[in-house]
């Protein structure tokens, strides 16, 4: 019998209370009174980016309107409707939202005020994990040189050793670089131990500058993205795509746990099951408050899927209609889908859902597992 997980729900067991956390609730996050770490600071692609693009020339690629369209003011530079990812799980561990993109805070002196108060978001949309990924953008590499650059410099209270080991570093990539890999210059399988290898060199870097609590983001079902069900039959995932992403995502954890085991024996790390937790949502849509999986609310033709969302032509689906959506353009998830992801990433028991603790684990140091108990579906 398959058990699936209804995300948005569980159970509290220690208060002996049934909530049914849906939608509002998972926008709670955060408010415990206070902060669970010292700062974040941010690298990865655009599930995470925070505006870093804006500051850039083309071709890296822009989130204007109707991005970010359901926050206040001007766009954010966020490839979503409202909130991303790093935003709402910096929320969760006591942070309005995500830290500064990184280019808006230069010049240098202003850099180093911020990052010992709440951190910096080096993040990039369009960026890889690989160097050849993502023209004109911060490769991962870059975003890893950068907050060398101010951290040599950082002076922060009592030390900077106590501040960094205390801080959340996290981390989102690898779906670009599918988008990029070429299968007449490597095979599949070389491939992806290119990307795994190049990941764990990043996070050895950091490591060795004073990170000791990453939180990882591992590659979603890509083939399930409005993008890539344009070109299936009836509007199926691409299972191809998802495998590659598969693979990924498993030597990731074997090697990373190699890696840490051989050379970061300090190293606390969380690898939250991104791909597992957007497929049961998929599966159990109804129950996770989506009506739609398939389309995209903003963009134009098939699925909404064949021009990207802000290009001519394209509109959005009615505002009220914005948190039924699974995925805000054909590639992004919708803010609402980030909220309710999160609760699993933080609380979601077992390593289908973070490995080799989930996010809650990490950064408490405590297990939260056994006291809220996620409510599944059987089928």
């Amino acid at each position: 019998m398959a058990r699936s997980i209804a995300l948005v729900c569980f159970l509290v067991v220690g208060l002996g209370l049934l909530g049914a956390m849906c939608a509002s609730a998972a926008a709670a996050g955060g408010e415990n009174g206070g902060r669970l770490v010292n700062a974040v600071y941010v690298f990865g692609d655009s599930l995470v980016d925070v505006g870093n693009n804006d500051y850039l020339p083309a071709p890296a690629p822009r989130a204007n309107r109707p991005y970010g369209m359901d926050l206040p003011g001007k766009p954010t530079g966020r490839f979503t409707n409202g909130y991303n990812l790093a935003d709402v799980i910096s929320q969760r561990v006591g942070f309005e939202m995500s830290p500064k993109p990184y280019l808006s805070m230069l010049p240098h002196d202003k850099i180093l005020l911020g990052l010992c108060k709440i951190g910096a978001n080096y993040a990039s949309g369009g960026s890889g994990i690989l160097d050849t990924t993502g023209k004109g953008t911060l490769t991962m590499r870059t975003q890893v040189e950068y907050f060398k650059k101010a951290a040599d410099n950082m002076i922060c209270y009592p030390s900077k050793e106590e501040h960094l080991s205390r801080s959340l570093f996290l981390l989102s990539g690898g779906g670009n670089d599918f988008s990029a890999f070429d299968p007449s210059s490597a095979s599949p399988q070389a491939y992806v131990v290119k990307m795994v290898t190049t990941y764990i060199e990043h996070i050895q870097a950091l490591y060795d500058m004073g990170a000791r609590m990453v939180g990882i983001l591992d590659v979603p079902p890509i083939g399930c993205t409005p993008g890539q069900r344009i070109d299936m039959p009836n509007g199926e995932c691409n299972e191809q795509a998802n495998s590659l992403a598969q693979a990924f995502n498993g030597l990731l954890r074997a090697k990373l746990a190699e890696a840490a085991a051989a050379n970061m024996k300090e190293l606390k790390y969380s690898i939250a099951a991104n791909y597992n937790i957007l497929n049961d949502m998929m599966a159990n849509s109804l129950v996770a408050g989506l009506r739609q999986v398939k389309t995209a609310c903003c963009g134009s033709g098939k699925l909404n899927a064949e021009v990207m969302c802000s290009h001519q032509g394209t509109t959005a689906c009615p505002a009220a209609e914005h948190d039924d959506y699974m995925f805000w353009d054909m590639l992004h998830p919708t803010h609402a889908t980030i909220q309710r992801g999160v609760v699993a990433l933080f609380y979601g028991n077992g390593p289908k859902y973070g490995e080799p603790v989930n996010f809650g684990t990490l950064v408490t140091g405590q297990n939260v597992s056994p006291a809220i108990k996620m409510v599944v579906d059987e089928q």
